[in-house]
């Protein structure tokens, strides 16, 4: 694998190779204690060890995150509190999106300052919520000129890297569609949360006055957004196309892509029971409102014999909503199906299904494979929450095995693999338990189950945290490993690395599934291959955010700044961001010549390449 040269800030630490050879990781935060946090507009402030929240970071490589700072001023306690910060940059010196008694973003309500005295430390929430062009999302509790604690001091904002802060909701503000009904008091956001580059995102609400009528309405999903919120659904509306139903948008599941949304809900009504009452809901491919285009217990279009099962839902991988409107899931079969084969990921475009794979499939590489730990093994079941489409239509995944008679692999026979499925539908096994670790000799992988906060780009990279060990010495730890179709797989960084920190680290940490923007890509390994990571020392109590850029091996399409597949206005638009003298010759992704500057030379080579890449 071949890593692209990095944008490397003066200010930047640019640390050794990692572990793979290639490339370089740069440090952007080091929290010791003692090093400079080095935020415009605070002086002599150091990052507090162990604060940081997980980074997030965008398609131009700008990283934002969390943390708590100290030194002269720097109060922790009570009213004065001013100990919090929410930052961006692409290194320091950072700059501050957000920081408790400070003024809220825009100054909007007028004078308000976040503050939370019985819980300071929390007086920004930590969410990690950041749009593919950077813009992020701040929430969090405020006090000021008319603000009421536990009514309506709370607010989400989004901040985008240009232009001004807009505040998107406030506690008890009107839920639009409504008849004076109001959201809640407490209307901060949660990780997961999926913002896209407008700084529109889905939320559930409990409401409250106005025209709810006990429980019988008192829920709402709705779209918020700059300058005019939308009511989706709301608890007790009529179920689209099933006259005669209610529904009940569910809590949990809002994704949205750019303009589509995708949401489920619990159906009510006549011979409406638990064996059927799950409900899945998309704007896409209608002009107006939403459509339903699953329902459990139903049969599925086009592949006869078979049905969703009765009393099951569907799980959604990270990014399950395409911009080409596919919808990606993993469903429980019914009908024909059988124990055997009862299990498949799908999609689901416009009402056409069609399955990925399914339980009972042979696995390349495992069920052919002549070593008897692997032999006869066939595919069972992914987990859902380390899974991911890629906007490229690359599907990565941590898959579970079993026997061919069905049942569970017995411990410690190996019964876990990551594998990919490419665009064009080619399986491939990246790596399975027990298998050597590239780059750590005599170390094998562990049981991947639940552990590994997969990440995947659109240029064709994958990324996982897995956990090994090495039987003859004893030894156990961690690896983050990296990995491309023509490449194969590379080692990133692994526990006891001193490139972070200084010192021997033995935390390194992918923001995994939490990490996805509402622009159908990443935040913790952005479509043009940007990696962020936290990694800490535990026993000397050292901390570091740190970034580096991944690119497939044998790119041919150089000028491809943004990995797209083209050279287009986009690309033009970064090459242009990055006019002027480089830090360092090979240290920018845009000086194409790597003659230390990006200038007429290269913007020359980049309109020569002008199209889609070869």
């Amino acid at each position: 694998m071949k890593y692209a040269p990095l944008f490397l800030p003066a200010f930047a630490l640019c640390l050794a190779p990692s572990a793979s050879g290639d490339g370089a990781w740069q440090v952007l935060a080091l929290g010791d204690g003692v090093s400079s946090a080095d935020i415009t507009g605070i002086s002599g402030a150091v990052w507090v060890p162990n604060t940081f929240n997980n980074p997030t970071i965008d398609s131009n490589g700008v990283v934002s995150f969390r943390g708590q700072i100290a030194g002269a001023g720097i109060t922790n306690t009570g009213a004065t509190a001013n100990h919090v910060v929410l930052v961006r940059s692409a290194g320091a010196p950072w700059t501050v999106v957000a920081r408790n008694n400070s003024g809220v973003p825009g100054n909007s309500p007028a004078d308000a300052i976040f503050s939370r005295t019985a819980s300071p430390n929390n007086s920004i929430v930590s969410a990690n919520n950041m749009a593919a062009n950077g813009g992020v999302l701040a929430s969090g509790f405020m006090t000021g000129p008319g603000i009421t604690t536990g009514t309506n001091d709370t607010g989400v904002w989004f901040v985008p890297t240009s232009g001004a802060p807009v505040l998107l909701v406030q506690g008890r503000d009107a839920c639009p569609g409504t008849a004076g009904a109001q959201l809640p008091a407490n209307v901060t956001v949660s990780s997961g949360v999926r913002v896209n580059d407008s700084g529109d995102f889905l939320s559930t609400y409990t409401l409250t006055g106005g025209d709810v009528s006990g429980t019988t309405n008192n829920s709402a999903l709705v779209l918020i957004r700059a300058g005019a919120d939308e009511l989706i659904m709301r608890k007790g509306d009529p179920a689209p196309g099933l006259g005669g139903l209610t529904v009940t948008p569910d809590s949990f599941g809002q994704y949205v892509n750019g303009s589509s949304i995708l949401f489920s809900g619990k159906l009510v009504g006549a011979g409406v029971t638990t064996a059927n009452d799950a409900a899945y809901y998309t704007n896409i491919g209608v002009a107006s409102g939403v459509r339903m285009w699953a329902r459990e217990g139903d049969p599925i279009p086009g592949l006869d014999g078979l049905t969703f099962k009765p009393t099951s839902s569907f799980a959604f991988s990270q990014r399950p909503l395409a911009s080409d409107g596919t919808i990606t899931f993993f469903a429980d079969l019914g009908g024909t199906a059988t124990t055997l084969n009862d299990k498949a990921l799908m999609t689901e475009s416009n009402g056409t299904f069609a399955i990925l794979f399914r339980k009972g499939d042979s696995v390349p590489g495992i069920t052919d494979s002549p070593d008897p730990n692997f032999t006869g093994k066939l595919f069972s079941s992914i987990s859902n929450t380390n899974a991911v489409r890629t906007s490229s239509g690359l599907y990565a995944f941590e898959g579970i095995l079993m026997n061919a008679d069905g049942t569970s692999i017995a411990s410690p026979a190996p019964a876990t693999y990551m594998g990919v499925r490419t665009a064009s539908g080619t399986m491939i096994t990246i790596c399975r338990q027990t298998d050597p670790v590239p780059g750590m000799p005599g170390f094998t992988f562990n049981s991947f189950a639940g552990s590994t906060s997969l990440c995947a780009a659109a240029n064709g990279v994958v990324v996982f945290r897995a956990s090994v060990s090495n039987a003859e010495t004893s030894a156990s730890g961690s690896a983050l490993m990296a990995w491309d179709e023509a490449g194969g797989m590379r080692l990133l960084a692994k526990t006891g690395d001193t490139t972070f920190t200084g010192t021997s680290v033995n935390q390194l940490t992918l923001i995994g599934a939490t990490g996805n923007n509402g622009n159908g890509s990443g935040t913790g390994l952005s479509d043009n291959g940007w990696l962020t990571i936290s990694a800490g020392d535990t026993t000397s109590q050292i901390y570091a955010i740190a970034r580096i850029q991944l690119e497939p091996t044998g790119s041919n399409c150089p000028a491809d700044l943004n990995d797209d597949g083209a050279v287009n206005g986009e690309d033009l638009g970064i090459l242009l961001a990055a006019w002027g003298a480089c830090p360092g010759t090979g240290t920018c992704p845009a000086d194409l010549n790597d003659d230390g500057a990006v200038d007429g030379v290269d913007l020359g080579i980049l309109l020569a390449a002008w199209g889609p890449c070869p």
